[in-house]
């Protein structure tokens, strides 16, 4: 905020200098008129992302293409063409999907702004799973599945003549959890780090809290680069531990892309027939966990071999100083 309390004071301060040699300035540049600028393009950007809500609720993509610029590029990478395209295949994937946006805070700088928000998003699904039923497969069963999606970021915008669109957005922290069936009832999340160097290696973990009786519970964990198209995930499913706890370590991608940590649950119930002539084995529950995280490279804004001499002078001087108090000492006593 003191960046922008002093980008204000400045113009203020450059604006008095050119209405003492123009007695005639115009009203525009008046300190109440900036004000009531900045507050009339708060209105106006809050009512952006009102309309925006309303459109991705009515799934309008159309409509919603109005607030973003041709030029738009996440920081993940996608432009307008892939974002759009992502906007499609999400419609399509989940019909009902359902949007809450609250907006946190408003920062405007001349043209720009950044907006901070907290989405809440939500989906009720049904996938097909299978059972053996009496020796026989059954493979036309349904389970019924809901899914839940947070995500806190930045969105950027500028305002061309009188028209705010958006040009960018950061995504801070994004979790998702889809659940079938009995995964519903169950407890459950994934941890990773919120952020991770490129090529180094992090922890991913499930933690299953209310572990059903009888069931068989097998899990794999996987990252996978945030990208359009995105890629199928493949990996080995491994038996939940009895305490509830599956663990792996993987390596970040050294493209410094930011990735996704996730986790797929899936639960067998095993039970005799009625007979108790044959077993019986019903996948009853499905989920899939995912959580961001944001990978970053190397940089080259530090100076190293300044900093080492740096701190190597300051050792030195430290080391004399305290030779210098020891023999000062010694002469004391």
């Amino acid at each position: 905020m003191k960046k922008i309390f002093i980008i204000f004071a400045f113009i203020l301060f450059a604006m008095q200098g050119v209405l003492a040699q123009d007695n005639t300035a115009p009203i525009l540049y008046s300190t109440q008129n900036i004000l009531g600028r900045e507050k009339t393009d708060k209105a106006q950007i809050k009512e952006l992302f009102e309309n925006l809500n309303k459109y991705s609720n009515e799934h309008n993509a159309e409509a919603i293409k109005a607030f973003y610029s041709k030029d738009y590029i996440s920081y993940d990478g996608f432009n307008y063409d892939a974002f759009f395209a992502s906007v499609d295949e999400t419609f399509k994937s989940y019909p009902d999907i359902s949007y809450k946006s609250k907006i946190k805070s408003i920062n405007i700088i001349g043209n720009w702004a950044s907006v901070e928000l907290v989405d809440i998003t939500t989906s009720e699904k049904q996938a097909a799973t299978q059972a053996i039923i009496n020796n026989q497969p059954v493979l036309n069963k349904e389970i019924k599945g809901v899914m839940e999606s947070r995500c806190h970021y930045i969105t950027y915008l500028r305002k061309l003549g009188n028209k705010w669109q958006i040009y960018s957005d950061n995504i801070i922290t994004e979790e998702t959890a889809i659940k079938y069936g009995k995964a519903a009832e169950i407890e459950m999340d994934i941890s990773s780090p919120l952020i991770a160097k490129e090529g180094e290696e992090y922890c991913i973990s499930l933690n299953i809290k209310n572990k059903p009786q009888g069931a068989l519970m097998l899990a794999s964990l996987s990252r996978e680069e945030i990208k359009y198209p995105p890629s199928t995930p493949v990996d080995k499913f491994r038996k939940i531990p009895s305490d509830g706890t599956l663990e792996r370590v993987v390596r970040a991608n050294k493209k410094g892309a930011n990735e996704y940590s996730m986790a797929s649950v899936g639960i067998t119930e095993i039970s005799l027939n009625e007979e108790k002539t044959a077993i019986n084995y019903e996948m009853s529950g499905i989920a899939f966990l995912m959580k961001r995280v944001n990978v970053y490279g190397e940089r080259n804004a530090v100076d190293k071999k300044y900093l080492k001499e740096k701190f190597e002078k300051a050792e030195s001087k430290a080391k004399e100083k305290a030779a210098e108090e020891k023999a000062n000492r010694g002469k004391d006593l």
